[in-house]
């Protein structure tokens, strides 16, 4: 049911008067001229969100830090990377020549910006943010109950799941596309409802605990399903679902149909491979971690042995 709800809206090029069903002929659509996606568009919302994050965080580190005691000593070198690391990812997929391919003339572009933004962006985020950064959104009650409540296991599921589809929606992503607005929402969206997805595998914070190893590879591996759901529905599709594209100059000698097949193949398989990764890394530690414990439980099995002997 869920297929067919999304694949349900008819999709249409050439301003609406040729359905792209079963069409393939794409020789009237000229090519872009080499590099001229290559271009630096510094949109005023992303710089200034981008600088307000870095300039809390530090604002965190230091003088807030001190001034709430919240930590006798800052982040750590590797903090700083991740976080800052994660917010320049955000900078550089909303603006520039990816955003420029994802907005005007590839889908496949616009798959690896979501994938950046929702896969990339938010762990690296979570992991460099001590827990200690927390504590002034904690310490509310009333914080404490919403963030308990979305860090749920079931509910970090069903958010993002919600967000995922509903934006692919035909409809829906062509709206994104048209206005700029929407696609400011639209991205909005997908990184908080995609931070929420992480909190329970990736956070830091004693009030909003991450899960056990156990749990946390459990969870990851159902997070993997609805991507590869969405990624092997838009690969397999028999027309373009999203007729913007379809009269775009095309890029690298990819015709639409090719270009939304490249687009599922992306979100199918390298989305899935970040959470596998990351089930591989948490079990890697995990056993790590658990190792020494295995060692001294060794020797006293050699005792019995030898009395049974």
């Amino acid at each position: 049911m869920l297929a067919l709800w999304l694949l349900s809206e008819l999709a249409y090029a050439h301003g609406g008067a040729v359905p792209i069903r079963g069409v393939y002929d794409w020789s009237q659509l000229p090519n872009l001229a080499p590099g001229a996606w290559i271009v630096w568009t510094l949109f005023p919302s992303v710089v200034i969100g981008c600088v307000a994050f870095s300039a809390i965080y530090e604002m965190m580190a230091g003088p807030w830090r001190v001034k709430w005691d919240l930590s006798p000593v800052g982040p750590t070198r590797r903090d700083r990377i991740l976080f800052h690391g994660a917010v320049a990812i955000v900078f550089c997929s909303l603006q520039g020549p990816l955003h420029e391919l994802a907005d005007a003339y590839l889908f496949a572009g616009h798959m690896i910006q979501h994938l950046l933004i929702t896969l990339i962006f938010p762990p690296m985020a979570l992991l460099g943010i001590p827990g200690w950064m927390w504590k002034p959104v904690t310490d509310k009650p009333w914080a404490l109950a919403i963030g308990r409540f979305l860090t749920r296991p079931v509910v970090s599921v069903l958010i993002p799941l919600f967000v995922l589809f509903g934006w692919h929606v035909p409809r829906m992503y062509q709206a994104a596309l048209y206005d700029h607005n929407v696609h400011i929402v639209e991205h909005l969206s997908f990184m908080a409802a995609y931070v929420v997805l992480w909190w329970p595998a990736m956070n830091r914070s004693e009030a909003l605990p991450a899960l056990t190893p156990g749990w946390r590879m459990a969870y990851l591996f159902g997070q993997t399903l609805p991507m590869k759901l969405l990624g092997a529905l838009l690969t397999m599709s028999d027309y373009v679902l999203y007729p913007y594209y379809a009269q775009q100059p095309r890029v690298f000698g990819l015709d639409p149909m090719s270009d939304q097949r490249t687009g599922g193949l992306i979100m199918w398989l390298p989305g899935g491979l970040v959470f596998w990764v990351t089930i591989g890394y948490t079990f890697f530690v995990f056993y790590r971690q658990d190792e020494p414990a295995n060692r001294r439980v060794r020797p006293s099995a050699a005792p019995l042995a030898q009395a049974g002997s």
